[in-house]
């Protein structure tokens, strides 16, 4: 239906062409030639007249042809727009199910009332033929069980449930078995915000108008069919002809008709044109008006999409920082959802950090409890205000798993904190603590009854700087005197038994530079459960630079501390000023090796009969990783330099100041990986060269296998050959097997090597 006015215009075109050039040449044509011509010229006008009919007549019969199709569009869409109506009523509740105005209601599921969410265990067999440590023991085998299991108490409340069992032939570390049951305050705000955000994004399409949008579809589809027309129906060269029609008198007249067959011809063809005209006016008035609607709905969608984008961007920009009522208040009359309360269980729970019993780790102030292993409940809430207690049995610094002595007695602890403030901000927090605490460095290894205040307080300078200070006071027996006296008396003017310290840290984005600083001084009989000196003074500090280079491609830390080694078994006396350094740099970009250049201090355990001893010294460690391709095949190369700064009396170890060389090489293939490694181990007493051959097979939907081979050289003159082999094997879906074992050899203290087997079994299972 679009192609025949087209094709008859094209026709009368030529045709009027053709005329036009025969009249043309008529008049040129000389008199004589006249005669002969006026027959055909007679019927190529009668032609042209009748095609000139037949494409106006065309003409209307699409016209009329172009309307009743918009008209049959409009109300197919009309009716498409209704039902779409109407389906959004009857979908709207159910795929949203969004209160605006209680957007909390319904929004965590709360049955049933206990479910599991997952974890794993783990059971773990070690042996060891000799213990390479100070720690001299043979033929030693160890059980490990552990285990992490997810629960949803309420479908609300996460709980996790830790488990630890050790048991073992040792003497050294005590067989013991803990469980602890947890609250995690921070994977319940994690729930509760995502929950709230898909709510929150499932509210975006009810944000548009969709009624604008289905009449905008619909408008946009009638402009082009309007485009349409006016390209296919009425082209530049019919439009001029029309208007010459009407405008030039006579233009239609033919000299070899008579006139009044002349003025017949030209009123209907001025008739055909004035109404080809005023169709064309008719057309381009509609098209301008749809263009009008068109463009004034576009505005309205693309206010209504540019809303949308911006309530998206909003739900799924940052909530790591709704920690409180306020802030979730804060955040939600951002999207329109104005004098919403949090309801109060979430409120609470929001606040609710830490609920733990069993053994939990104390980690809080520098003069009350730090870094200590707590057997018993630790409970922590922060809102507007802070309030925390706990109490148990403590294993200091969790160092005392491994001293399986007999000497042993029991020390507890409980405590209570209450402040104003959150702990990310600004904040004010007093502690009071209690507990009997053993002091390891007396002579008769006797406990003292410890009291202790504290007072805290942090200010955020900016936010990527803050700085926090504390006070504490405690009272306790005094052991400067012998026998020793009875707890010291409270009194501000006493200095013996107060403590300060100091921190700082602050993050500079324009230089991308962290720095971080500590300050301690205790005095000689102020106790907590954070230090263990004993009739001495403390001063201790540290200062910490981390600073990035060449667009974050060069790293470079440095740290200077003195003081800070501190250990519950050994007497502590820091008065020798002891001042560790330590610098380390790495530097990483594409397609180059990835380097780490480091000297720090170390320190080192070692138990002679019933005395710990601990010897502290510098190490320089340098490596270099690289992963590249040759001929296609990935590799990957290592290399590392160790070097000791110590001597044979600063260490319990055969490895004193020795200097240690490490080369590995990896090849990548499809189906195994080769490595190859060899080390080198030199000081003043031995040089040991061990070389390393083996192969990693992969086996598809199984896991892989392993074997290999060391060959020891000891002092050049000894040599013996050792050999491992590994299992990594997928049992079921996602359980894993885990085997290895190894015949291998140490240097001893008598320039010999001795042999040591070592062997693992663990099995996985996760839920």
């Amino acid at each position: 239906m679009g192609y025949p006015l087209p094709l008859n215009v094209f026709l009368s075109f030529i045709v009027l062409f053709c005329f036009t050039a025969t009249v043309a040449v008529a008049q040129s044509t000389p008199a004589k030639q006249v005669d002969s011509t006026s027959h055909f010229r007679k019927k190529i006008s009668d032609s042209a007249r009748s095609l000139l009919d037949t494409t106006l007549k065309g003409g209307r019969k699409l016209l009329d042809w172009k309307k009743e199709q918009l008209t049959d569009q409009g109300k197919s869409g009309i009716k498409k727009l209704s039902g779409s109506v109407q389906r959004m009523k009857n979908i709207r509740p159910d795929s949203i199910r969004f209160d605006i105005d209680h957007p909390f209601k319904n929004l965590l599921i709360t049955k049933p009332a206990i479910q599991f969410s997952g974890g794993y265990i783990s059971y773990q067999f070690n042996y060891r033929a000799n213990i390479d440590t100070p720690y001299v023991e043979k033929d030693i085998a160890q059980h490990n069980t552990t285990g992490n299991l997810g629960f949803r108490i309420a479908g609300v409340l996460p709980v996790r449930v830790n488990f630890w069992s050790r048991q073992s032939n040792s003497k050294i570390f005590r067989n013991m078995t803990d469980v602890q049951v947890s609250f995690n305050g921070a994977e319940f705000r994690n729930e509760l915000q995502m929950a709230l955000r898909n709510r929150l994004l499932k509210l975006a399409p009810g944000l548009k108008d969709s009624l604008t949008e289905k009449l905008y579809e619909l408008k946009k589809i009638q402009l082009t069919d309007i485009d349409q027309l006016l390209r296919n129906s009425f082209s530049p060269q019919s439009l001029a002809e029309a208007n010459e029609i009407l405008n030039v008198p006579r233009i239609t007249w033919r000299p070899n008709l008579p006139d009044s067959v002349n003025h017949s011809r030209e009123d209907s063809l001025k008739r055909a044109a004035a109404s080809l005209l005023d169709l064309y006016k008719k057309t381009m008035q509609q098209y301008a008006r749809v263009k009008g609607q068109v463009d004034s709905l576009r505005q309205v969608y693309d206010k209504d999409m540019a809303r949308i984008t911006e309530f998206r961007k909003m739900v799924n920009g940052k909530w790591d920082d709704l920690i409180s009522p306020r802030q979730w208040r804060l955040k939600l009359e951002k999207y329109g959802v104005t004098n919403v309360e949090v309801p109060p269980k979430y409120r609470w729970l929001m606040g609710l950090r830490n609920v733990s019993a069993g053994r939990s780790t104390m980690n809080y102030t520098d003069l009350t409890a730090k870094n200590i292993s707590l057997n018993g409940i630790n409970i922590e809430y922060n809102s507007w205000y802070y309030f925390a207690v706990a109490a148990g049995l403590v294993d200091y610094r969790f160092r005392d798993f491994a001293f399986n002595g007999s000497n042993k007695k029991p020390q507890y602890l409980y405590m209570v904190r209450a402040g104003i403030g959150r702990l990310e901000r600004n904040y004010f927090i007093a502690s009071v603590y209690r507990g009997q605490k053993q002091l390891f460095a007396a002579s008769n290894l006797s406990s003292i009854t410890v009291t202790g205040i504290s007072a805290e307080t942090r200010w955020q300078v900016n936010p990527t700087t803050w700085v926090t200070a504390e006070w504490a006071k405690s009272i306790a027996p005094d052991y400067r005197n012998t026998p020793p006296q009875s707890n010291t008396k409270f009194t501000l003017s006493d200095n013996s038994n107060q403590a300060i310290a100091f921190r700082l840290y602050s993050y500079i984005p324009v230089w991308g530079t962290r720095i971080e600083g500590a300050y301690k001084k205790t005095g000689a009989n102020f106790q907590s459960f954070s230090s263990f000196q004993t009739n001495a003074e403390m001063e201790s500090w540290s200062a910490k630079a981390d600073q990035s280079f060449f667009h974050r491609k060069l790293r470079v830390t440095a740290s200077v501390r003195k003081n800070e080694f501190s250990n519950p078994f050994l007497p502590q006396d820091y008065r020798s000023n002891t001042i560790f350094k330590s610098l380390t740099a790495s530097f990483r970009m594409r397609k180059w090796p990835v380097i780490t250049v480091g000297y720090q201090p170390m320190s080192q355990l070692t138990v002679l009969e019933d005395r710990v001893i601990e010897n502290q010294f510098q190490t320089f460690t340098s490596t270099l990783y690289h992963t590249y391709s040759i001929r296609g095949l990935q590799t990957a190369s290592t290399i590392m330099v160790n070097k000791f700064y110590n001597n044979n009396s600063d260490t319990g170890f055969i490895y004193y100041n020795a200097t240690n060389l490490y080369w590995m090489q990896n090849f990548f293939f499809k189906r195994f990986t080769a490595n190859i490694a060899v080390s080198h181990s030199k000081n003043s007493s031995y040089v040991l060269n061990v070389m390393d051959e083996s192969i990693q097979v992969h086996i598809d939907r199984i896991g892989s296998v392993g074997f290999g081979v060391k060959i020891n050289n000891l002092n050049n003159e000894l040599v013996k050959v050792g050999g491992y082999l590994n299992g990594n094997i997928r049992v079921w879906r996602q359980d894993v097997l885990y085997l290895s074992y190894e015949r291998g050899y140490l240097p001893g203290f008598n320039n010999g090597l001795v042999r040591n087997e070592m062997a693992t079994v663990q099995f996985v299972k996760s839920f």
